[in-house]
């Protein structure tokens, strides 16, 4: 089956893609947001159609302390919106200290400036979409 993982920003989305056969997790692309979960979802919808998507991974961005803020009752929307789009299931998890995996990642390979700026959401739904296929080698 074949996955798209989503790191939700309403000025960038990060996507990544992957399967279950492999279990390894690749950066896709960095769309623009329109600051509007509908139109969000159905942009997530239309390229994760073009892409051949069975199945989403959205990364929900929990607090530290497990509670759920603003970002999270957003993203939890943008979800519903691309499940009702899409008619793909939708997964959500969680995100926690993605973003600093994919600056981590990037100072390792000395990425600055631009090209760092538009590789950090597509490496952040790659980082989610790794730990959604690593959390359960069951699946």
């Amino acid at each position: 089956m074949k996955f798209i993982g989503i790191d939700y920003g309403i000025k960038r989305i990060g996507l990544a893609h992957g399967d279950d056969d492999t279990r390894i997790a690749f950066p896709l692309d960095t769309i623009a947001g329109r600051n509007d979960v509908t139109r969000d979802a159905r942009n997530v919808a239309d390229r994760g159609e073009a892409e051949g998507a069975e199945a989403y991974v959205v990364g929900l961005p929990i607090n530290m302390d497990d509670s759920e803020g603003d970002q999270a009752a957003l993203t939890r929307r943008f979800a519903g919106e691309l499940d009702r789009l899409s008619g793909k299931r939708v997964h959500f998890q969680d995100e926690r200290l993605s973003s600093a995996a994919a600056h981590e990642a990037m100072n390792v390979a000395g990425l600055r400036g631009r090209k760092r700026k538009a590789l950090t959401d597509q490496l952040a739904a790659r980082q989610i979409l790794q730990a959604y296929f690593d959390r359960d080698e069951t699946r």
